[in-house]
């Protein structure tokens, strides 16, 4: 098996939403507020100067386009035409000019952690944002950053502050795409999607002009859930944080050479108890081959429902073990993954109300990874505070009112492998298909999901729809899944 697959499940757990971008930046927008910059009045497009400080343009020839290629996934080996190397909101605005003179396509590229390599194409104009890091705290706690932060960079500037954001955890994944898309992982069931947190972004829309947007602005709102490389690129986001919490704590269940009765009724007991954690826990459901990680975190004393979901599984798995109370800012470092490419494929493989949606197809799912190298199914918790009536009219997240997101993960070391790992992929995502599973995570896609805009934005495409033709008619920023016109 690949050594990825073997590794313990924290250098695996994927909580951040790997997610692709689409992000912009610009001045503090005022509340309630959405202004407009139009910097675009030519009726032909001309070719915008390129100042150093703002961009630099890059083509194959050149060396700092080599690195700037690299994506996360290496399964993705795409060579755009050009890479924009952008600095600020100004930089961004000249490369969708020069996008709109050259007639190229754009994609958005941040923390290139997209499991399609939607962050990257083999023609076009990448607009990668990644250099744009700049963090500023204001007297109400509030943080607004450049959309080329990544959460570990996050985290090391919140965590002295005693902040946090209800983010992911894997160290390199972007807070753009991840926030975007909605964005989950320990602390959401209290303090919501990481989207919920949005205050106000800065946007260049498909023809170069900036928007800031704040307060029930409706590029706000589509920015929460619905922003992932669709209609603008976001180049600052403002967030709420929060009170950091005194200590982190994990229990661990582990089971070996399982058979699918015995998986089975492990993930049965799972999904039973998870309806009794607080809100400050969390709880992941990890079968890598005939092996079971269960992880259930939390950040408060009130650990009535922890304990008696870890007691439950401890009398029917081979090892259980219970971390001790550690500071956060080291406790997460457990969860910020592998930080360097590898192969893989990860994707959605649903959002559940609860374990009778899957009991009819659960047991040729766990058969299937429990036969297959390399093959992981996870299922993850969401419920809590995700599933807010204020929040959700703030937003176009349309799947808070399942408790449950699920994926699959496949790691490999060699294209050699790929293959066979694909082969096994499918056969897992259309078993859960031909059972009716279909919402899925934005943040999680697969280029073969079928009526992939509504699996992921369910009753809010047309809306979607229509902020995609109010901001970029002319579909200048688009990948294979990008909403369309």
């Amino acid at each position: 098996m690949s050594k990825y697959n073997r590794r313990d499940f924290a250098k695996l757990v994927v909580l951040g939403g790997i997610g692709y971008t689409v992000f912009s930046c610009a001045d503090e927008p005022k509340k309630g507020k959405s202004t407009t910059t139009d910097t675009s009045k030519e009726a032909t497009p001309t070719m915008p100067e390129l100042l150093p400080e703002n961009i630099k343009l890059y083509q194959k020839a050149d060396a700092e386009y080599q690195d700037l290629a690299i994506r996360f996934n290496k399964r993705f080996q795409q060579s755009p035409t050009y890479i924009a190397q952008c600095f600020n909101t100004q930089g961004v605005v000249d490369a969708v000019k020069f996008a709109n003179f050259k007639n190229l396509k754009i994609v958005v590229k941040s923390g290139g952690h997209s499991f399609e390599g939607f962050s990257s194409t083999n023609d076009g104009l990448v607009v990668d944002v990644s250099a744009m890091k700049k963090m500023e705290w204001a007297p109400d706690h509030s943080l607004t950053v450049g959309t080329g932060c990544v959460l570990k960079e996050l985290y090391n500037e919140m965590l002295p502050k005693q902040r946090i954001l209800p983010s992911g955890s894997c160290a390199t994944v972007g807070i753009a795409g991840l926030t975007l898309g909605g964005g989950y992982g320990f602390f959401s069931r209290k303090y919501g999607l990481t989207c919920d947190s949005l205050q106000s972004i800065t946007l260049v829309d498909g023809k170069g002009n900036i928007h800031h947007e704040s307060g029930t602005s409706a590029i706000l709102k589509a920015c929460k859930g619905g922003g992932n490389g669709n209609f603008g690129i976001v180049t600052k986001m403002k967030f709420r944080t929060y009170q950091a919490p005194s200590f982190f704590q994990a229990y661990r269940c582990k089971a070996y050479k399982l058979t699918t009765d015995r998986a089975k009724e492990l993930l049965k007991t799972w999904f039973q108890y998870t309806k009794k954690l607080p809100n400050t826990a969390f709880a992941a459901f990890v079968l890598n081959g005939k092996t079971l990680t269960i992880l259930i975190t939390n950040y408060s004393n009130d650990n009535k429902g922890v304990m008696e979901m870890y007691n439950a599984l401890k009398a029917i798995s081979d090892k259980a073990t219970i971390g001790s109370k550690r500071p956060l800012a080291k406790a997460l470092k457990t969860f910020y993954g592998v930080q360097h490419p590898l192969y893989f494929k990860n994707a959605c493989a649903g959002l559940y109300k609860d374990f009778t949606e899957i009991e009819g197809c659960i047991d040729d799912v766990i058969s299937k990874v429990i036969s297959s190298r390399g093959l992981i199914y996870q299922v993850n918790t969401l419920g809590g505070n995700i599933n807010s009536t204020a929040a959700e009219k703030r937003s176009v997240f349309p799947h808070r009112s399942y408790p449950y997101l699920s994926e699959l993960q496949s790691y490999w070391d060699k294209p050699s492998q790929e293959a066979s790992r694909l082969a096994a992929f499918k056969v897992v995502q259309d078993r859960f298909y031909k059972h009716g599973i279909r919402a899925h995570y934005r943040n999680y896609p697969d280029i073969n999901f079928k009526d992939f805009e509504t699996a992921y934005y369910g009753k809010y495409l047309p809306e979607l729809k229509a902020i995609k033709k109010q901001l970029d008619p002319e579909n200048r920023i688009q990948h294979p899944q990008s909403i369309s016109v």
